[in-house]
């Protein structure tokens, strides 16, 4: 009887919610949007973070002598080079303004000699990093053609070995964008269901339904359960986008780790923690009005402070800390130990700990300030 009823309940507020389909549309298509271009923004700054683009070099071999023929070549060659042509009629200056290259090298008259130094000319606003690294190579180049070396890397590593570990901590732009706007999108859930709480109070609707033979939190589950439901489907949703959709649109795959099956507990205890919200936030406010401002603008603020719009990895020390207040920063960061960390289930428990704490701490404060339920 008790599950007949309440398995009314949730068709009833179903239905409900399905009248709204703008709202419905927005819960799945802004995360899939969000998810969409944020990745393709983000696609050439995770490219020099992670894998190192190219550096645009012109090469100008004003010598033409043997030396300099060899050093030429060897520049254009080199796996971090992509060779670039001086656009006629171009001087350095507007071949920067206009982004055709990160930099100029010339190799000037007298250069087999050794009265003239090789010259590199540098886009004024390139990053630091490349600079190095375009001067480290030019440099490296040089001292083999001019010292008879043939190959200097090859000396160098038997002098110098590097020992850096795996990444474990820089996301990939879809480990990053795909888990993060899903959630960002779940906490969205509480703008339908505390209006759809508010509306029934003020039409009267509760107040009837528990004037009906039902015991009163089954009325309240079966309100609560359609929206926790339409969670778990709104990330399935979102990850399906992201394996199968996102992962052939940009050049980076979707590593899920190896224990993709942790997302299941995660992902359950994240949409008891979106719902648990939704239903503070129909505590907290007085007018349909008010609960669509207080739930964007908590939703946000999570997200800003969580590490949804900036990865928390790029973030400064302070944020970093001050993460910790966003629910949305658990959420994420359990997934990410998935992906990233290979995570078993003992590492990512602290963090569902956390999250079925707030969410506990919602229900409750709800539960104390609104008399109807």
């Amino acid at each position: 009887m008790i599950f007949r009823q309440l398995k009314e309940l949730i068709i009833k507020e179903m239905l409900l919610l399905l009248r709204d389909r703008q709202t419905i549309l927005l819960l799945f298509l802004m995360p899939v949007a969000l998810i969409l271009f944020l990745s393709l923004a983000m696609e050439g700054v995770w490219t020099d973070k992670l894998t190192g683009r190219k550096i645009q070099l012109v090469v100008e071999n004003k010598s033409n002598s043997p030396k300099a023929n060899l050093l030429a070549e060897k520049t254009k060659s080199s796996k971090m080079i992509q060779n670039v042509d001086r656009p006629m009629g171009m001087d350095n200056d507007q071949i920067f303004a206009d982004g055709k290259a990160h930099a100029i090298v010339t190799i000037p008259k007298g250069f087999d000699e050794g009265d003239k130094p090789v010259e590199i000319y540098f886009d004024p606003v390139i990053d630091a990093g490349y600079k190095i690294a375009a001067r480290s190579l030019i440099t490296g180049l040089t001292v083999e053609v001019v010292m008879g070396i043939e190959n200097l890397d090859a000396v160098v590593a038997s002098l110098v070995v590097e020992k850096t570990k795996p990444n474990k901590e820089l996301p990939t732009p879809l480990q990053q964008n795909v888990p993060a706007y899903a959630i960002f999108a779940m906490f969205f859930i509480a703008i339908p269901m505390s209006i759809g709480f508010l509306k029934e109070k003020k039409d009267g609707t509760l107040q009837r339904l528990f004037t009906y033979p039902v015991n009163t939190n089954l009325v309240v589950l079966g309100k609560i359960m359609p929206y926790y439901l339409i969670n778990i489907f709104q990330f399935i949703l979102m990850m399906l986008v992201g394996v199968y959709i996102m992962s052939h649109i940009i050049s980076f795959s979707f590593h899920l780790g190896e224990h993709p099956w942790h997302m299941l507990p995660v992902t359950l205890v994240v949409a008891a923690a979106t719902t648990g919200f939704g239903v503070l936030i129909a505590a907290l406010a007085k007018t349909p009005e008010q609960s669509s401002t207080l739930a964007a603008t908590g939703a946000i603020l999570m997200g800003v402070f969580g590490g949804i719009m900036m990865p928390h990895v790029l973030m400064p020390v302070l944020m970093k800390k001050l993460a910790m207040i966003s629910p949305m920063y658990w959420a994420h960061q359990a997934y990410l130990d998935i992906f990233l960390r290979d995570a078993v289930f003992g590492t990512i428990l602290p963090k569902l700990i956390v999250l079925a704490l707030f969410s506990g701490i919602c229900f409750y404060i709800a539960g104390r300030r609104i008399k109807w339920m």
